[in-house]
């Protein structure tokens, strides 16, 4: 029995030693246990090393607008720079009176902030030969450019430059007070034609389905003849496309509106308020003007003094013949962010508006303070937290008709001079049609020639 012991003990002995051995290397110098792996450096000490070789940098950022924008953006900044602590964005706010001229100014004096609010047709005047911005196809990476389509990024580019990205978009939506058209039991017009019979059931004296100012006619008898004709009125280039045979075809529905009482006459309408704008007038408050073919980023102006007394405003349809040859949209971006061709930090310039338009918390921060963002991402992170309204709603209508486009000369401002004086002529009797289609053939003719020469 003791020798099975004694065997046994010896057995245990052996075993033990050998196991020993196998694992004495655990706790050498070479060993591989725990206490002889590599100490990782700490993340948070190596984030701030990493952050202490950052370099610091300043991007100047210049817009302009109202309050609501100025608080809104500067949010947006913050949240960017609590994000980026090596990047200090210098905001450059101002009203709209006097911007343009301090950025002429800037850039001709190579002044300019490194990120700019610009205007859309800012473009004809600083850079017409796309050389003006910093073309941003080279920051595709940067900017997130997939967010947005060809034919919007198509607005900024010029000889193939893609000088700015636009924010958001405009375009003119009739807009009809329902409370009215109900009072009289008319259906919301749909056609050219509707517009007239809605007209014959408005037999209130002082009630017109429609109400437009001279430089809305105009845009409204180019959405007519375009649809009838397949053509511009003005190319991106500044070239005039209609004949004067086209512009007599628009000014006659203008005449015609006036004569069938679709709108009131300019006598009538000037007696009233003259140049008061329209949603001022006491006629379009007390529901008399009954529709309005507006931006839909100027519709809140013209639903808020109805809301206050208890009229309903909504969007209508855009009337199309059948045999259309085009939609006959008026659209356009309402303002871009361009980017100086000589600032010294393009990727971190393009890492901002990313954010700004792209980033959800970026877009939430701007929300709609600049219109309702054509960013995919942008637009869906406002979805996301219940997007509505009119302007909303005008929007969606424009992105799914983008039309013919409507020119960046269009709005040049002897040019808008030119379609103002030609309809307050022909709607005060000076002109009749033909007159008045020579006159601004003759004259936006030689007004281009002005322009494109400048």
């Amino acid at each position: 029995m003791k020798k099975r012991i004694s065997l046994l003990l010896v057995c245990i002995l052996i075993m033990t030693a050998f196991l020993t051995a196998c694992g004495g290397d655990s706790e050498g110098p070479a060993g591989t246990g725990e206490d002889d792996q590599v100490e990782e450096p700490d993340e948070k000490q190596a984030d701030e090393d990493d952050g202490a070789d950052k370099e610091e940098i300043t991007l100047r950022f210049s817009w302009w607008g109202g309050d609501e924008r100025h608080e809104a953006t500067i949010e947006a900044i913050e949240k960017y720079e609590e994000l980026h602590d090596n990047v200090n964005i210098k905001a450059e706010y101002s009203g709209w009176d006097g911007h343009q001229e301090k950025i002429t100014t800037q850039l001709s004096g190579g002044t300019a902030p490194d990120i700019m609010q610009i205007n859309w047709n800012w473009l004809t005047i600083f850079s017409k030969d796309g050389e003006g911005f910093y073309d941003l196809n080279e920051l595709s990476s940067e900017l997130g450019l997939e967010n947005f389509s060809d034919d919007i990024l198509d607005f900024a580019t010029v000889n193939g430059k893609l000088n700015g990205i636009p924010i958001s978009l405009t375009g003119r939506c009739l807009y009809y007070n329902k409370t009215t058209y109900d009072k009289f039991g008319a259906e919301l017009p749909k056609t050219w034609d509707d517009l007239y019979t809605v007209a014959e059931k408005f037999d209130e004296e002082g009630y017109y389905p429609l109400d437009l100012d001279s430089y809305s006619a105009w845009i409204l008898a180019i959405v007519y003849v375009e649809q009838q004709t397949g053509k511009p009125f003005l190319d991106d280039a500044g070239n005039l496309q209609f004949t004067e045979d086209d512009i007599k075809m628009g000014l006659q529905l203008y005449q015609d509106f006036m004569d069938k009482g679709v709108i009131p006459g300019a006598k009538e309408r000037a007696g009233e308020g003259g140049d008061i704008p329209l949603h001022e007038l006491p006629n379009w408050i007390e529901g008399k003007y009954a529709g309005v073919f507006e931006w839909t980023s100027s519709v809140g102006k013209y639903a808020q003094p109805l809301e206050e007394k208890d009229q309903e405003l909504v969007l209508g349809e855009l009337p199309l013949p059948s045999d259309a040859k085009s939609n006959g949209w008026v659209v356009k971006p309402s303002m871009l962010f361009a980017i100086n061709k000589d600032t010294e930090y393009p990727e971190v310039a393009a890492d901002v508006l990313n954010f700004l338009l792209n980033e959800p918390e970026g877009a939430k921060a701007l929300g709609t303070t600049r219109g309702v963002p054509v960013s995919e991402s942008g637009l869906k992170a406002l979805e996301e937290e219940g997007l509505e309204g009119l302007e909303y709603e005008g929007t969606k209508l424009v992105l799914d008709n983008m039309g013919l486009g409507f020119g960046p000369y269009f709005e040049h401002t002897l040019l808008k001079d030119i379609y103002q004086d030609t309809i307050d002529k022909l709607g005060f009797g000076e002109l009749d049609v033909d007159a008045a289609a020579e006159h601004m053939y003759e004259s936006v003719s030689e007004a281009l020639e002005e322009i494109l020469e400048e």
